[in-house]
């Protein structure tokens, strides 16, 4: 994803282990276009893929590992290739999406499943997926 999502950690147990995720999560139920210089509604939504999360590579890691400098998920890939074998996040292009980054207290994947999240939600990172760019500005 470009660019990639960064976060920064604080107020976590300096000793316990956690794991960090991502989702993106369809933002409304509109397809988009690029005209005259803006973005405008083009229309229905067409229907997602089920969503996949991201488990951040260094995860488990301790509160004072996370804590200590910006989290990036700078491996994290996306696809509009519904076929895809890599395990690459699935997105329709000209559709808007909302990044959802997680946090679990857990030291290990396997307990991923009975742990509590913390949903973290940032209405500045949405973003409207496309192959090619729109804006020849850019």
């Amino acid at each position: 994803m470009f660019p990639p999502f960064k976060v920064r950690v604080n107020g976590l147990d300096k000793k316990a282990k956690y794991i960090l995720l991502m989702d993106i999560v369809a933002a409304d139920d509109c397809r988009y276009k690029f005209h005259n210089s803006r973005w405008m509604v083009a229309g229905k939504a067409d229907p997602e893929m089920p969503k996949r999360m991201y488990i951040h590579p260094d995860s488990p890691a301790t509160g004072e590992q996370w804590m200590a400098k910006p989290v990036a998920f700078h491996k994290l890939k996306l696809t509009n290739n519904i076929s895809d074998k890599h395990g690459f996040t699935i997105l329709n292009s000209m559709h808007k999406y909302q990044p959802r980054f997680h946090i679990v207290r857990a030291n290990d994947i396997l307990k991923l499943p009975y742990s509590t999240f913390r949903t973290y939600v940032f209405p500045e990172t949405d973003f409207i997926a496309v192959t090619a760019y729109q804006n020849d500005k850019v």
